[in-house]
């Protein structure tokens, strides 16, 4: 394969990229969660309780679009749209703009009331406008990677919407702890649902590894982290990575409670930042050893 071939994806899993993209799809991921539970009306009434997700959510999806109009290097554009150079976003920046639509929607009309029908269409267009988002910006990434990787790219859409789900529903879950006067246990239906969503994940992120794999035999080199790496410092350093992304937070869904469930859900949602970046880091590293590593 060409040298320029891989260079997409080298900047795809760049330090700065990767953590760029996990927490923008984190903010999208808590924006679903969120419209979800105000379209089905199972969402506390509040004012803040609708705000602090929703501003939250409005932090991490912006990022990308302020590192583009920055210029920085790791963000060139945002969803196909460079702000400094083109009038007109992209028809997948259009979507992507489309999500501040129902955001403001929800902030006026969070009144305490959240039963409200308005409240329950603008959660459900927020929702919405939110997986689209993450459909659409995985397509346009998978179009970036080398044709080698059909399989994964693929694959892509399923799994970044998982795994923006998982993330956003921890920190959807700190939010509602941060805010409540007690703790306040939720195990119906949002933490059997993200226990769900984690088996989900692994199952998702397994079948992506599976699939770098076969490319590895394809082009018959063999995958390492390191000169002279074996395989069981790659099976290692993906079991500390799986176990920081959903390992920990599922433990910590299944124990929390007391006055430690606030702390709890802070430690859960960090951690699986976290664990997703190394896990994208590292998917990154053995891509491009399985594309130029040792001939087997």
């Amino acid at each position: 394969m060409r040298e320029d071939d891989a260079s997409p994806a080298q900047s795809l899993f760049s330090f700065a990229g990767v953590l760029l993209q996990v927490a923008t799809a984190t903010g999208y991921g808590l924006w679903m969660v969120l419209g979800t539970a105000l379209a089905m009306g199972l969402y506390s009434d509040g004012r803040g309780e609708v705000l602090a997700p929703l501003t939250l959510g409005l932090v991490l999806v912006s990022l990308g679009l302020v590192a583009a109009c920055l210029h920085l290097r790791f963000a060139p554009d945002w969803h196909g749209w460079n702000p400094l150079k083109r009038t007109m976003p992209t028809g997948e920046g259009m979507i992507a703009m489309a999500n501040y639509l129902p955001m403001l929607a929800l902030a006026g009309l969070a009144r305490g009331d959240n039963d409200f029908w308005a409240t329950r269409v603008a959660g459900a267009a927020l929702m919405l406008c939110s997986l689209a988002t993450l459909v659409y910006s995985a397509r346009g990434i998978s179009r970036r990677l080398p044709t080698a990787l059909a399989s994964v790219a693929n694959a892509l859409p399923l799994g970044r919407t998982v795994s923006a789900l998982f993330a956003g529903g921890l920190w959807f879950w700190l939010c509602v702890a941060l805010q409540a006067d007690s703790p306040v246990d939720p195990v119906s239906p949002w933490r059997l649902a993200l226990l769900a969503v984690a088996l989900v994940l692994g199952v998702v992120e397994g079948a992506r590894w599976q699939a770098l794999r076969r490319l590895a035999e394809e082009q018959g080199t063999i995958v390492r982290l390191d000169a002279g790496g074996t395989a069981f410092s790659l099976l290692g350093r993906r079991f500390a990575a799986a176990a920081l992304s959903v390992g920990l937070p599922c433990l910590l869904l299944v124990i929390h409670g007391g006055v430690m469930h606030a702390s709890m859900a802070g430690l859960a949602a960090l951690s699986c930042v976290i664990g997703q970046c190394l896990e994208q880091r590292l998917y990154g590293y053995a891509y491009g050893f399985a594309l130029n590593g040792s001939k087997t």
